[in-house]
């Protein structure tokens, strides 16, 4: 698996960064970019979690100079107006990585285009909260500590799962549980 730095943000908030290493089962890779949004997040009050993310991806993968320019276009493609230079940055150096390299593999990220263009490129993509779904699913966590993720992260002025606002709906969104063996 491979993370952007919002999905990793989200699991510092939470303070779980041990359920994001139970997730990736040691099949955690990064591209620099990532790498070092990571680190100057970690600087950030309450994100100091973020310290445990190169223990979970190892050492960060480098674009090579074709990669590199996959990467302008694919942030090019990402980035609105507005948008600063280093915005998508980290996203782009992973899918152009992801393509080039033909790796097979998930890219966890927030980023609805950064996921669409992964889509494209036959990269499969998995969110927050399909991330702490699958540990739901799994048993690691129950629904109101979920619930309660929802909750801390969205207090943090984040995005929650799609159509929940409340706790009714949350539950009616919450996936089920497989029965146990």
């Amino acid at each position: 698996m491979f993370p952007d730095n919002t999905v990793l943000v989200n699991f510092a908030i939470i303070n779980r960064m041990d359920l994001l290493s139970r997730l990736v089962r040691q099949n955690g890779r990064w591209c620099a970019t990532v790498a070092r949004e990571c680190e100057r997040s970690a600087n950030v009050p309450g994100l100091a979690a973020l310290d445990d993310a190169g223990e979970i991806f190892g050492d960060p993968l480098f674009p090579e100079p074709a990669e590199l320019q996959d990467t302008i276009i694919i942030r090019n493609e990402l980035a609105g107006p507005g948008d600063g230079p280093y915005q998508h940055l980290g996203e782009a150096e992973t899918l152009a990585i992801v393509t080039r390299r033909r790796l097979t593999c998930f890219f966890a990220t927030d980023d609805a285009e950064a996921a669409r263009l992964a889509a494209k490129n036959k990269i499969q993509t998995a969110d927050t909260w399909r991330l702490l779904s699958l540990a739901y699913r799994q048993g690691w966590l129950d629904a109101d500590t979920f619930w309660g993720y929802v909750q801390t992260i969205r207090g943090q002025g984040r995005r929650g799962p799609r159509g929940v606002s409340d706790r009714q709906s949350f539950d009616k969104w919450l996936p089920s549980r497989p029965a146990p063996a």
